[in-house]
């Protein structure tokens, strides 16, 4: 018998969100052509981690699509692995409560340990949410960010918009 994964399914039905989150799954379902489904999953939990962890969750949803544009499986040259693009290695840690290194890939669970890097690298560096941002890039050996502050700084300026109501369109 086939099993039912239903209850295992990384996906919400955008009738369950309110209108605001909703517009943001489908903004970043068109722009980073990926199902609104499983983005408004992602939605759902940047809220709750937002809230938990007193950032902004538009902030948490421009890090992953600056960092994997939304691309659970992405790996980067130097390690860095799924949503968030967290070094795997380096937070092995953190994983252990999830399973295990493996659980990298789980989306949410990478969204998980990645917003909580986020967070200790924003503490690391006084408060400072730009220089907490570089520092989650890639530590201290950061001199040059490439325009990655500005590039996490403007989506997340597109999704407020969106989520406001704003017609922001998709470049």
């Amino acid at each position: 018998m086939p099993q039912n994964t239903a209850d295992r399914a990384t996906a919400v039905d955008l009738k369950d969100l309110p209108r605001s989150q909703a517009a943001v799954a489908i903004w970043l379902g068109q722009k980073y052509k990926i199902a609104p489904e499983p983005l408004a999953a992602l939605v759902t939990e940047a809220h709750v981690l937002a809230k938990r962890y007193k950032l902004a969750p538009h902030l948490i949803l421009a890090v992953m699509a600056i960092e994997s544009n939304f691309h659970p499986y992405v790996q980067s040259h130097a390690g860095a692995q799924g949503l968030m693009q967290v070094m795997t290695a380096i937070h092995a840690k953190r994983y252990e409560a999830y399973g295990g290194k493996l659980a990298a890939f789980d989306p949410i669970t990478n969204l998980r340990v990645g917003v909580a890097v986020l967070v200790d690298s924003i503490k690391l560096k006084g408060g400072s949410l730009e220089d907490g941002l570089r520092f989650y890039l890639g530590g201290d050996a950061v001199t040059d960010d490439g325009g990655y502050v500005a590039k996490v700084l403007a989506e997340q300026a597109r999704l407020d918009q969106v989520a406001a109501g704003v017609s922001v369109p998709i470049q």
